[in-house]
């Protein structure tokens, strides 16, 4: 005889649960850019988008089907790529910077290295002034200083008639020597010597910089460490060349004090018979 289960049949709702399959969890899905999304998220051409990649600067698109999208790293390559021309980089430069193992930290820290060179190394800078304030500046001064400060480019009418200063401590420095009885153009003379004999020494220094960069400037060819030793060179590089000035300017005006009595006796001597 054969026996039947009674509380038990394939099928039965009522019978024993069957055990839990096993689930799989969906993974998010990354959100994904067509061409013409990625150009309008970055504002940025689609040409442009697709020079950049000929240019092999940004990733390979992926593939939707025969469709090209994007993901979000490329958006953030792009308005990366973007704030980099914006500092004056060619595309050559920031190849070499995103396409090294860690993109993401190259660029971190040659930004270091440019906030550093770009840092202003003095607190001067240009000012808009009216008529009225222009007036009072040179209040107390000789008539006429106005027109010498212009000619001699202290300062410069816009056509807006307000008046642009391009550097308001060395318009200062021009008032101090006209009061101390010293032409406006004397004082441009100085300036424009200085900055002509100082730009080729700066030029040099910069050089001589690079070629040293990690081989006794800064500790190394580091980003971080190159900062550091601009960073330290700022303040002394200043103050060596105020010091060097001012010692310059004292060795020409003792020699001159030494020859005066000669150069003296020159000019008052009677000529020769």
């Amino acid at each position: 005889m054969t026996e039947t289960p009674s509380d038990e049949r394939v099928g039965d709702p009522d019978g024993p649960a069957a055990a839990d399959e096993p689930t799989t969890a969906e993974e998010p899905v990354e959100p994904v850019l067509t061409l013409a999304e990625l150009a309008a998220a970055s504002e940025v051409s689609e040409r442009t988008i697709r020079y950049y990649q000929s240019e092999k600067l940004l990733p390979r698109p992926d593939k939707r089907g025969r469709e090209a999208v994007y993901r979000p790293d490329h958006l953030e390559r792009v308005r990366l790529i973007v704030d980099l021309r914006d500092r004056g980089l060619s595309l050559g430069t920031i190849r070499e910077l995103v396409g090294t193992d860690d993109p993401t930290a190259t660029v971190a820290a040659w930004l270091g290295v440019d906030a550093t060179l770009r840092a202003p190394w003095s607190d001067d800078r240009p000012a808009t002034l009216t008529l009225a304030e222009l007036r009072d500046l040179v209040a107390g001064h000789p008539a006429g200083t106005l027109g010498e400060l212009v000619d001699a480019g202290f300062v410069r009418g816009e056509r807006d008639g307000t008046w642009t200063v391009p550097s308001p401590s060395l318009l200062d420095q021009a008032l101090r020597l006209r009061a101390a009885g010293v032409d406006v153009d004397i004082a441009a003379a100085l300036r424009d010597l200085l900055r002509r004999r100082l730009a080729k020494a700066v030029q040099d220094t910069v050089k001589l910089l690079v070629k040293r960069a990690g081989e006794g400037f800064a500790a190394s060819a580091d980003p971080a460490d190159l900062a550091e030793a601009f960073d330290a060179l700022r303040p002394v590089a200043r103050e060596m060349a105020s010091l060097i000035l001012a010692q310059e300017v004292e060795r020409a005006l003792l020699h001159l004090a030494e020859d005066q009595p000669r150069e003296i006796r020159a000019r008052t001597s009677p000529p020769a018979p």
